[in-house]
């Protein structure tokens, strides 16, 4: 919708930042007239939520089963589209501020020196400071290939839509000829791009030696959090307890740190390296990756969970989808003494010990970003077997790959927690998600599916269990074996999980609301239906009986519509009236199709559950509601 209020902006922008901003005041701000540009009046804002409203209703299906949207969203986008639009700037901002100040540092250092060697270092600073302006201004460079062309730039910061580009990628300054930046996804970033490490490009070696400095210093990219050990979660504040788990935190359960929110950064270029240099690059980084739920009203978790197994209550897994979570990627420091970093807050050089006031030790970089997430908690046997959990991480993975038909780096995973909090973690890698892992909690039967699938890819027969490739003994680059997972190849072995995908094979998965049970859930349902309404308890025991999905809530007030449904769906919206005969009746009948009209025009799904027709033929005309159940 960003793109929809662009367009009606109708900026003309030719190559460069320069016809934005003011460059000539400290804070680079709009110019005055591209700020008035953005400033629509109510007439054509109004026009563009129309316009808004009309492609939404192209949609409506989808957003039925989108639980962040609401019926304010497209006013706040749009009515806020213009404070975004200067925001995405900020990073060309910081680049820009930090080359000028460099440049400015440089010319008072030449005009102040005496000493020729200080002159001719600050002389190299000037060019390649004016080198870095020219390349954010795009000067000299073709507009459509330079990272810093405003179109490209806005689709890479996610104001406008690029998926051929990385959202919110660091970038590193390469000294090649005439300078150039490189970028990278920031979680690739977080190691390529990491302190003293080595870039090779374009036939030449790069060491990072330094980070860009916004005015003010880097001290407001600091953070402190405290990480828990037994579940993976990243706790901003510092309770003494888990926000995830709620496990206490102390100096056994829980990692407290000093983070940088990584900056973009500087490289030098280097002829030789030491045989240290060579053996650190090669042993790496040591990292570890985090996870932050999103918030509901009241603070709760904004999470999906469900148990996997024949039967609900005795269950084989159990899992947790969470839409537009917030994954850490964290770099302690080289894997030879992971304690951190040195880098000093005022000029960004990295150091190998302090030795100045503003050198700050044991900093360790931190990156984020927002994630669909799915964390799948296996039975205690392989949660205790490192070899079966890492088996099962990447077998359900590439079953995944395959049941789903999406590519390897589109989805990735790792181990998270520990004891009986141990979890794999996935997440939708692909730029814009791919919007497969909310399917696995909310399809009854689509891990089956998957397992099936993964059961095929590790060389065994769905229906027997029989080997069919002896030749793999352990593992292969057929199963599951691939260039990303090369750390873990150690560990994997396929027979470790092969009677468990079996198991899952013949697994529904059942939906948990508010923390209780199938069992639990049905009773409190029970509870909540109208002790002059037969037919609701009918439909309830129903469900039930027939094992499929119950209703998230029963009597919800809906307040845009003044209505209260006999039965909720949150997950699509969906509003179940069990109807008696006193619906049919000419009057109540009326006041039901336009309460029930006003439902359908705010985005709700109307279903009517009939008393004198089939119970279970009602049910079967949707089976993407309630299941396909099974016979009672």
């Amino acid at each position: 919708m960003q793109a929809l209020w662009f367009s009606k902006v109708n900026l003309k922008i030719e190559r460069s930042m320069e016809e934005l901003l003011d460059l000539q005041q400290n804070d680079l701000p709009l110019k005055d007239n591209i700020k008035a540009q953005t400033q629509l009046s109510d007439a054509r804002l109004s026009d563009c939520i129309s316009e808004g409203l009309h492609i939404l209703d192209l949609c409506s299906g989808d957003l039925g089963d989108a639980d962040w949207y609401t019926s304010d969203w497209l006013d706040r986008t749009l009515k806020n589209a213009s404070v975004t639009f200067v925001r995405a700037f900020d990073r060309w901002r910081q680049l820009f501020q930090a080359a000028t100040k460099q440049l400015k540092d440089a010319q008072q250092q030449e005009a102040n020196a005496l000493d020729p060697k200080i002159q001719n270092e600050a002389r190299q600073k000037i060019e390649e400071a004016k080198r870095q302006r020219n390349l954010l201004t795009n000067i000299g460079t073709t507009r459509q290939e330079s990272d810093f062309y405003p179109y490209r730039y806005l689709a890479s910061e996610g104001f406008l839509p690029g998926y051929n580009f990385p959202r919110l990628p660091i970038r590193v300054y390469i000294p090649r000829e005439e300078g150039e930046f490189i970028s990278r996804a920031r979680f690739l970033a977080i190691t390529e791009f990491g302190p003293d490490n080595l870039i090779y490009h374009e036939g030449a070696k790069y060491q990072v030696h330094r980070f860009w400095v916004p005015p003010g210093g880097l001290t407001s990219r600091r953070t402190t959090a405290k990480l828990c050990h037994v579940c993976g979660y990243f706790n901003i504040d510092t309770d003494d307890r888990c926000d995830g788990c709620k496990s206490l935190l102390d100096g056994s359960t829980s990692l407290f740190v000093n983070l940088l929110d990584m900056p973009n950064a500087r490289s030098i270029r280097r002829e030789r390296i030491t045989c240290d240099e060579e053996e650190r690059v090669r042993r790496g980084y040591d990292t570890s990756t985090h996870f932050r739920f999103a918030g509901l009203a009241g603070g709760r978790p904004r999470t999906v969970e469900a148990t996997i197994g024949k039967d609900p209550e005795q269950p084989l897994m159990r899992a947790a989808y969470a839409p537009q979570a917030t994954l850490y990627r964290i770099n302690h420091g080289w894997k030879r003494q992971a304690s951190g970093f040195t880098v000093n807050l005022t000029n960004g050089e990295i150091k190998s010990a302090p030795s100045d006031p503003h050198d700050q030790a044991g900093l360790r970089l931190v990156v984020s970003d927002t994630e669909n997430v799915l964390l799948i908690y296996p039975p205690p046997e392989i949660q205790q077997d490192d070899r079966a959990v890492a088996t099962l991480q990447f077998a359900l993975q590439r079953g995944m790959e395959q049941q789903f038909q999406v590519e390897e780096a589109e989805l990735a995973s790792e181990r998270v927690g520990s004891g009986d909090k141990r979890a794999i973690l996935y997440w939708e890698a692909a730029e814009g998600g791919v919007g497969v892992l909310r399917r696995l909690v909310e399809e009854p039967n689509l891990v089956a599916a998957v397992a099936t699938a993964a059961l095929d890819r590790l060389h065994f027969d769905a229906a027997t269990g029989d080997d069919k490739n002896t030749k793999c003994i352990q593992a292969c680059y057929e199963c599951v074996l691939s260039y990303s997972n090369q750390a873990d190849h150690r560990l994997l072995d396929r027979h470790l999980v092969r009677d468990l995908l079996l198991d899952l094979i013949q697994s529904t998965s059942t939906r948990r609301h508010g923390g209780r049970d199938y069992e639990a859930h049905y009773l409190w349902l029970k509870n909540l239906t109208d002790s002059r309404s037969a037919l609701e308890r009918q439909f309830i025991d129903h469900l039930y009986k027939t094992r499929r999905d119950l209703p998230d809530s029963g009597q919800k007030a809906l307040a845009d519509v003044n209505t209260i449904p006999d039965f909720y769906y949150a997950g699509s919206h969906a509003c179940i009236y069990c109807d008696g005969s006193v619906h049919d009746d000419s009057a109540q009948k009326t006041k039901d199709d336009t309460i029930r009209r006003q439902l359908r025009d705010h985005g709700y799904r109307v279903i009517v559950i009939r008393y004198d027709k089939d119970l279970e033929q009602q049910l079967a005309a949707y089976p993407d509601l309630f299941g396909t159940g099974k016979k009672p």
